[in-house]
């Protein structure tokens, strides 16, 4: 068991009673490095294809930007992507119970600002004691 003893404490996750669900999505390109924790948003969705299946194109929320989404689909729970050069595939909860003070979005949003918005689409934000 050595890998795991080289993993980091992972606070992203708040709690088991809403179940995490994931799904595949492509980071689009010049979103840079971004971390496990970041809140995403879609920016578009590829045809319904036997190779895509309808797969959304997603980059960080951030609200001072008209060209990135403003409206939270997933949180990223891959550990880190880099999509500085090119669109990258990745994966994302679409639900779960999430430490709020864990969650990374773009420009200077916080929290507050998509918390009612991640409720309503099953990303249960929760306050935990560190």
């Amino acid at each position: 068991m050595p890998a795991y003893e080289s993993q980091p404490y992972d606070n992203l996750i708040a709690g088991y009673v809403v179940p995490l669900a994931n799904v595949s999505v492509i980071v689009k390109s010049g979103s840079g490095v971004i971390k496990r924790g970041t809140v995403l948003g879609v920016v578009s969705q590829l045809p319904e294809t036997n190779a895509s299946h309808g797969m959304y194109i997603v980059a960080t929320v951030d609200s001072s930007k008209t060209d990135d989404p403003q409206t939270p689909f997933a949180i990223l729970s891959d550990q880190e992507v880099d999509a500085t050069t090119k669109d990258v595939r990745a994966t994302g909860y679409v639900s779960g119970e999430f430490n709020r003070n864990a969650l990374i979005f773009g420009g200077t949003d916080k929290v507050e600002k998509h918390e009612v918005a991640m409720r309503n689409i099953g990303l249960i934000t929760k306050r935990v004691v560190e």
